[in-house]
Protein backbone atom coordinates (compact mmCIF):
# COMPACT_ATOMS: atom_id res chain seq x y z
CA UNK A 1 0.00 0.00 0.00
CA UNK A 2 1.28 3.41 -0.92
CA UNK A 3 1.34 6.30 1.56
CA UNK A 4 -0.75 8.26 -0.33
CA UNK A 5 -3.59 4.96 0.54
CA UNK A 6 -2.41 5.22 4.03
CA UNK A 7 -3.59 8.74 4.26
CA UNK A 8 -6.29 8.79 2.30
CA UNK A 9 -8.15 5.57 3.71
CA UNK A 10 -8.13 6.57 7.88
CA UNK A 11 -8.50 10.43 6.29
CA UNK A 12 -12.03 9.32 4.36
CA UNK A 13 -13.16 6.50 7.49
CA UNK A 14 -12.75 9.79 9.59
CA UNK A 15 -14.96 12.09 7.62
CA UNK A 16 -17.55 9.53 7.23
CA UNK A 17 -18.19 8.52 10.82
CA UNK A 18 -18.16 12.13 11.52
CA UNK A 19 -20.79 13.08 8.31
CA UNK A 20 -23.04 9.73 10.14
CA UNK A 21 -22.55 11.36 13.56
CA UNK A 22 -24.17 14.65 12.08
CA UNK A 23 -26.43 13.20 10.48
CA UNK A 24 -27.68 11.25 13.84
CA UNK A 25 -27.90 14.26 15.18
CA UNK A 26 -29.98 15.82 12.68
CA UNK A 27 -32.05 12.89 12.70
CA UNK A 28 -32.60 13.56 16.58
CA UNK A 29 -32.97 17.28 16.27
CA UNK A 30 -36.01 16.29 13.50
CA UNK A 31 -37.96 14.15 15.62
CA UNK A 32 -37.84 16.24 18.89
CA UNK A 33 -38.75 19.17 17.04
CA UNK A 34 -41.75 16.81 15.65
CA UNK A 35 -42.77 15.92 19.05
CA UNK A 36 -42.72 19.16 20.03
CA UNK A 37 -45.54 20.01 17.32
CA UNK A 38 -47.03 16.57 17.81
CA UNK A 39 -47.58 17.74 21.60
CA UNK A 40 -48.99 21.56 20.82
CA UNK A 41 -52.08 19.66 18.70
CA UNK A 42 -52.85 16.97 21.42
CA UNK A 43 -52.60 19.33 24.36
CA UNK A 44 -54.66 21.73 21.77
CA UNK A 45 -57.25 18.68 21.13
CA UNK A 46 -57.28 18.11 24.54
CA UNK A 47 -58.10 21.58 25.81
CA UNK A 48 -55.21 21.39 27.96
CA UNK A 49 -54.32 25.09 28.39
CA UNK A 50 -50.76 24.20 30.65
CA UNK A 51 -49.17 21.50 28.29
CA UNK A 52 -50.17 23.48 25.17
CA UNK A 53 -48.68 26.74 26.87
CA UNK A 54 -46.24 24.31 27.72
CA UNK A 55 -44.73 23.77 24.01
CA UNK A 56 -44.47 27.48 23.92
CA UNK A 57 -41.41 29.25 24.37
CA UNK A 58 -42.10 31.85 27.24
CA UNK A 59 -40.08 35.12 25.75
CA UNK A 60 -41.78 34.15 22.52
CA UNK A 61 -43.04 37.16 20.52
CA UNK A 62 -46.30 35.98 20.36
CA UNK A 63 -46.36 33.54 24.12
CA UNK A 64 -48.44 36.62 26.47
CA UNK A 65 -51.50 36.85 23.75
CA UNK A 66 -51.66 33.17 23.42
CA UNK A 67 -52.49 32.89 26.75
CA UNK A 68 -54.53 35.47 26.62
CA UNK A 69 -56.96 34.03 24.00
CA UNK A 70 -56.49 30.62 24.09
CA UNK A 71 -59.58 29.68 26.54
CA UNK A 72 -61.49 31.66 24.14
CA UNK A 73 -60.27 29.83 21.59
CA UNK A 74 -61.10 26.67 23.32
CA UNK A 75 -64.80 28.01 24.16
CA UNK A 76 -65.60 27.79 20.42
CA UNK A 77 -66.58 24.02 20.03
CA UNK A 78 -64.87 20.91 19.11
CA UNK A 79 -62.64 21.91 16.83
CA UNK A 80 -59.89 19.44 15.69
CA UNK A 81 -56.11 19.74 14.64
CA UNK A 82 -54.43 17.33 12.71
CA UNK A 83 -50.74 17.44 12.16
CA UNK A 84 -50.82 16.94 8.15
CA UNK A 85 -47.20 17.49 6.85
CA UNK A 86 -43.73 18.30 9.11
CA UNK A 87 -40.48 19.03 7.21
CA UNK A 88 -37.35 19.90 8.88
CA UNK A 89 -35.14 22.41 7.17
CA UNK A 90 -32.38 23.33 9.61
CA UNK A 91 -30.68 25.07 12.32
CA UNK A 92 -28.55 27.00 13.95
CA UNK A 93 -26.84 27.40 17.46
CA UNK A 94 -30.22 29.32 18.08
CA UNK A 95 -33.17 28.72 16.21
CA UNK A 96 -34.66 25.79 14.17
CA UNK A 97 -37.28 25.71 11.34
CA UNK A 98 -39.23 23.60 9.88
CA UNK A 99 -42.49 23.39 7.42
CA UNK A 100 -45.88 21.96 9.17
CA UNK A 101 -49.00 21.89 7.65
CA UNK A 102 -51.74 21.49 9.79
CA UNK A 103 -56.04 20.36 9.06
CA UNK A 104 -57.94 22.33 11.18
CA UNK A 105 -61.76 20.58 11.03
CA UNK A 106 -64.86 22.46 12.29
CA UNK A 107 -67.28 20.67 14.93
CA UNK A 108 -70.70 19.19 12.43
CA UNK A 109 -72.82 22.21 11.75
CA UNK A 110 -70.71 25.03 12.62
CA UNK A 111 -71.40 28.50 11.49
CA UNK A 112 -68.73 30.56 12.77
CA UNK A 113 -65.34 28.41 11.59
CA UNK A 114 -64.57 26.81 7.92
CA UNK A 115 -62.41 24.32 8.26
CA UNK A 116 -59.19 24.39 6.73
CA UNK A 117 -55.02 23.63 5.85
CA UNK A 118 -52.59 25.72 6.97
CA UNK A 119 -49.06 25.85 5.89
CA UNK A 120 -46.80 27.56 8.00
CA UNK A 121 -43.22 27.78 8.60
CA UNK A 122 -42.24 27.33 12.32
CA UNK A 123 -39.78 28.87 14.32
CA UNK A 124 -37.76 26.83 17.35
CA UNK A 125 -35.81 27.86 20.08
CA UNK A 126 -34.10 26.18 22.85
CA UNK A 127 -35.81 27.14 25.72
CA UNK A 128 -32.08 26.81 28.03
CA UNK A 129 -33.96 26.97 31.50
CA UNK A 130 -36.21 24.22 30.56
CA UNK A 131 -33.37 22.57 28.24
CA UNK A 132 -35.97 21.92 26.03
CA UNK A 133 -36.68 22.71 22.21
CA UNK A 134 -40.32 24.97 21.84
CA UNK A 135 -42.33 27.09 19.65
CA UNK A 136 -41.19 30.77 18.95
CA UNK A 137 -43.12 31.90 15.96
CA UNK A 138 -45.16 30.81 12.92
CA UNK A 139 -45.55 32.74 9.43
CA UNK A 140 -48.26 31.32 7.45
CA UNK A 141 -47.67 30.71 4.05
CA UNK A 142 -51.15 29.63 2.69
CA UNK A 143 -54.20 28.40 3.99
CA UNK A 144 -56.61 26.20 1.90
CA UNK A 145 -60.21 26.30 2.89
CA UNK A 146 -62.40 23.45 2.92
CA UNK A 147 -66.22 22.96 1.97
Amino acid sequence: MTTMYRVIVPLAAAVLGIAGTARAAEDKLTTTLRGVVEENVRAYDARDTDAFLRTLHPQSPGFEATKAILSDQFREGDIKVTLVDYRYIGHDDEFAVARVKMKTVAPPGSTGFQSNVTDSVVLFHRDEFARAWKLWSEDVLGVKFEQ
